[in-house]
């Protein structure tokens, strides 16, 4: 059965992909607001880990805020939870023939490709030096995390970028995954979580990053979104949990829990083991999605929901937002001191103006133009 939410979203067109909202509108499907509000504070988190070195060698930082922040890369494990979660819950149920997959790809790729370049194009001029025709292949194909041989070429160009090539990955993967997940009982469901936590724990997968996992047993480089897939499939499993069977509580106790939760893993110095706050984040996941509490009604404020959907975009223009604020900055004394503070307040304003004038006409645009391709090649 379908879940019945009791909120809805009237920010219109603000939302993170507003054609996945249609979709899923298509389905009987209630939008999920408060998970649009929530991938800005996981973009923010991302933000702040990058400031930890300023923020540190200016202030008596205490050591659990230090570890808080610099743990803040982790963030891109709740992002792949959320994209499983999300399409699981949009698409559950299509039928992926072939025409259905190359639309769904399309849609896709229009949903990330335009700000992508937009961000390559703004860090060219800081990168452009050590840009070879290979890596600027890699990074334009987004492969650049695929390549078990050169894991060099993981972080060049936009270093944010590594993540979007494995959510390309992902993405490619989804159809095929989707429908063997859609047509499983509960109880392969529940094994198919619980190896996926397992993996994600025990492998500590989300604390890879770019360090590319070397296996002892086979001393061999492993491509990076393998390593980071269960992760993306945990979210699928929820996802596809959430569609048939709902919410497991509407009160706000599990969203509490989850964020507490999140926060002492986070925080405490458990080193590897930090990779337990896959557990918090999937539970925060699906309690903000089935619950009708303060911190959905927050998180699903218009303000947020306009801040979440320009998430995309604070996450992959951080570092041109740097180097163009220190560049510009370098070239007024009075200013030449608050560049980096000065950063994430443009970031923020800059990454709306994208999302409204950019990110969403030139989805729109990109995704008619290869949908239209892609039905006239059947």
């Amino acid at each position: 059965m379908q879940p019945s939410l009791a909120f809805t979203s009237n920010s219109g067109g603000l939302s993170a992909d507003t054609a996945l909202r249609a979709r899923a509108a298509s389905h009987g499907r209630s939008p999920l607001p408060a998970l649009t509000g929530l991938r800005f504070f996981a973009a923010f988190y991302v933000v702040l880990g990058h400031s930890l070195t300023w923020l540190s060698s200016r202030f008596p930082l205490p050591a659990f805020v230090k570890t808080f922040l610099g743990n803040g890369y982790l963030a891109v494990c709740l992002f792949f939870l959320l994209s499983g979660f999300i399409l699981s819950y949009t698409y559950a149920g299509e039928a992926f023939h072939g025409l259905a997959r190359r639309k769904f790809w399309a849609a896709r790729f229009a949903r990330i490709y335009p700000v992508y370049l937009l961000s390559l194009l703004l860090v060219l001029p800081f990168e452009i030096q050590g840009l070879t025709w290979t890596r600027a292949a890699s990074v334009l194909l987004m492969v650049q995390a695929w390549n078990p041989l050169h894991p060099e070429l993981t972080g060049v160009w936009n270093y944010p970028a590594w993540s979007l090539s494995v959510e390309a990955f992902f993405y490619l993967c989804f159809p095929f995954i989707q429908s063997r997940l859609w047509g499983s009982s509960w109880r392969v469901l529940l094994l198919v979580a619980a190896f996926a936590s397992l993996v994600c724990v025990v492998f500590h997968t989300p604390i890879q990053g770019l360090g590319l996992w070397d296996p002892v047993v086979t001393g061999k480089w492993l491509p990076l979104p393998l390593l980071r897939i269960p992760e993306f499939i945990l979210g699928m499993v929820l996802g596809n949990v959430f569609v048939r069977y709902g919410s497991i509580s509407r009160k706000a106790t599990l969203t509490l829990l989850a964020v507490i939760s999140s926060i002492l893993i986070l925080a405490l110095p458990i080193g590897p083991w930090v990779s337990l706050a896959v557990l918090p984040f999937g539970l925060l996941i699906y309690s903000l999605a089935s619950s009708e509490n303060p911190v959905t009604s927050f998180l699903s404020h218009p303000v947020m929901i306009l801040l979440g959907g320009a998430s995309y975009s604070i996450y992959l223009l951080q570092v041109p937002a740097r180097d163009w604020v220190r560049t510009i900055s370098e070239h007024f004394t009075p200013l030449g001191r608050v560049n980096v503070p000065l950063t994430p307040l443009v970031l923020i304003l800059f990454s709306v103006l994208v999302f409204r004038n950019w990110e969403e006409p030139m989805r729109k645009a990109t995704r008619r133009w290869l949908v239209r391709k892609a039905e006239i090649s059947v």
